[in-house]
């Protein structure tokens, strides 16, 4: 029997891996080469007692400084409100950061249902058809 070729199993694989990542909260790394490393979608802003996320639809320049984050980019609005800005935040106003990263919860349902589908399919080719009880 002929073993599939890896690239066949990359790119059956890539619809469901693309499913797996989205876009998550997480606070400002406190190294600046951490910062730096991050795949960066949005900020959460704090400004007075009220906090603003602005999620970026492209990235298009991210400048981190020790004391602020320069962004030119265009918004993801929810209301509509779209654009491109440019905005000097400094690091005491960041609530969080908005960055892509692999989504615990729905990789597991994926894989969970790409094994339980792989033994279903091999319990029913195993036992012969699907149609008959055995006592």
């Amino acid at each position: 029997m002929r073993k599939p070729a890896r690239l066949v199993v990359v790119v059956a694989s890539l619809p469901f891996l693309a499913g797996c990542f989205g876009v998550m909260q997480v606070p400002v790394p406190a190294a600046q080469q951490d910062r730096e490393a991050m795949t960066l979608r949005g900020v959460v802003v704090r400004e007075g007692g009220s906090t603003q996320t602005l999620e970026f639809s492209e990235l298009h320049d991210a400048i981190w400084t020790p004391t602020s984050l320069s962004v030119v980019a265009d918004l993801r609005g929810e209301d509509g409100e779209a654009g491109t800005i440019t905005r000097l935040f400094p690091i005491t106003q960041l609530d969080a950061l908005l960055v892509r990263q692999l989504d615990p919860g729905r990789t597991s349902a994926i894989i969970g249902g790409l094994l339980v589908g792989t033994v279903a399919v091999i319990a029913l080719i195993v036992t012969g058809s699907g149609d008959t009880t055995f006592r």
